[in-house]
């Protein structure tokens, strides 16, 4: 059987404000055209669905839109809530996608009352078992233990937690069927996309790819660079985000991963590219040399190092009007130490404000702007 693997859909990032809901939507319709081309038998969506725990309407619609594609052309979906997923809004849902042959794994579940999940190819002459791990808070895991029956080791830094968890879920799997693995989690040593929330990414969080199941594949989410997990003694692979969702990500080629099973036989993995959504540039020169670009550059979202002598008014405000996907603005200028100016901590808090405001701007702030400061630093004071 073929199983299409995707993840970190992000829907609802925006980028310095600018909304990217079309983007995500046209990435949707591809992976959901992917999987229909390639006839899969099933979808794996391994968390970080959303951006935010509490969706836009707009990114809801969006979602269930690509869901009741995945169903329209018989491609039943499992999910399984990532780190930006709100786990009882999906909980709520759970029993209604159901009928649409959209199977929710919302919480860390014993295999025998819902962390597996069965799946069968489009003949129905195979089987695919999906063992489903949601991403699990440092508070949660405890709780997640104990459900499995793995709390007498209790103080066990996550990691390890992690490891003994993934095991016990994966221990009851049939290997006369194929069998998956589904999480989204940090495994030690993956090279980071560079949208990443730093704190979800940690040493506490890495999982060591030796603890991945003896499964035929392993799908994941969580790290957006996509990538095979190296030092893993299975087929295990970070499917990464469709679109490019920040700078650090500028260089990289978005795809989604398409798994051909047989119980018992090795599994054969192939990439395929995704080719929505804006690419993220850097540009860097003079005013002119910037004005240059704008014929190169086609529909990128830009993040600019203007060359100039120093800080001016309007300055960002005309390199937006010159490049209008510019959406951030830096000024690169011969700068001079001044060891007479006094330190931050010497500064009161208008003063630390005024000096923040230059160096970000590249430009002093308006009379009215610190004005307005110190009105809110006086009600905080009051508060």
């Amino acid at each position: 059987m073929k199983i299409l693997h995707t993840a970190d859909w992000h829907v609802g990032k925006t980028l310095a404000r600018r909304q990217r809901l079309d983007e995500a939507e046209a990435a949707l319709k591809e992976v959901v055209a992917i999987a229909q081309d390639e006839k899969v038998d099933a979808v794996l969506v391994c968390g970080d669905i959303y951006e935010h725990l509490t969706p836009s309407p707009e990114a809801e619609a969006l979602v269930y839109a690509t869901l009741l594609a995945f169903e329209r052309h018989q491609i039943p979906v499992v999910i399984i809530p990532g780190n930006h997923d709100a786990p009882k809004r999906w909980s709520a849902v759970t029993p209604l996608l159901k009928r649409f042959s959209v199977f929710v794994v919302p919480e860390v579940l014993r295999p025998e009352r819902g962390g597996v999940v069965e799946v069968k190819s489009r003949d129905g002459s195979v089987t695919a078992q999906i063992a489903a791990l949601p991403w699990v808070t440092e508070q949660r895991m405890i709780s997640a233990t104990e459900l499995m029956g793995l709390a007498e080791a209790p103080n066990q830094i996550y990691a390890d937690e992690l490891a003994r968890l993934i095991k016990a879920l994966c221990g009851t799997l049939d290997s006369r069927k194929c069998t998956v693995f589904a999480g989204h989690l940090f495994v030690s040593g993956s090279k980071l996309g560079g949208g990443e929330r730093s704190l979800t990414v940690g040493q506490i969080y890495g999982v060591t790819p030796q603890a991945m199941p003896q499964v035929q594949y392993v799908a994941l989410g969580h790290v957006h660079r996509p990538q095979r997990v190296q030092g893993s003694a299975v087929p295990a692979r970070y499917a990464g985000s469709l679109l490019q969702l920040d700078f650090g990500e500028k260089e990289q080629k978005k795809s989604v991963a398409v798994i051909e099973l047989a119980p018992g036989k090795p599994a054969v993995v192939r990439e395929v590219s995704i080719s929505a959504g804006r690419q993220l540039l850097d540009v860097s020169g003079s005013m002119e040399e910037l004005a240059a670009h704008r014929t190169m550059i086609g529909s990128a979202f830009l993040r600019v190092t203007l060359k100039c002598d120093g800080p001016q008014p309007g300055l960002a405000d005309e390199v937006r009007d010159r490049l209008p996907n510019a959406v951030e603005v830096r000024l690169e200028y011969p700068r001079q130490e001044d060891n007479a100016s006094p330190s931050l901590r010497g500064m009161v808090p208008r003063e630390q404000f005024a000096r923040y405001y230059t160096h970000r701007h590249g430009s002093p702030a308006s009379e009215a702007m610190l004005s307005l400061f110190d009105e809110l630093v006086a009600k905080a004071g009051e508060a």
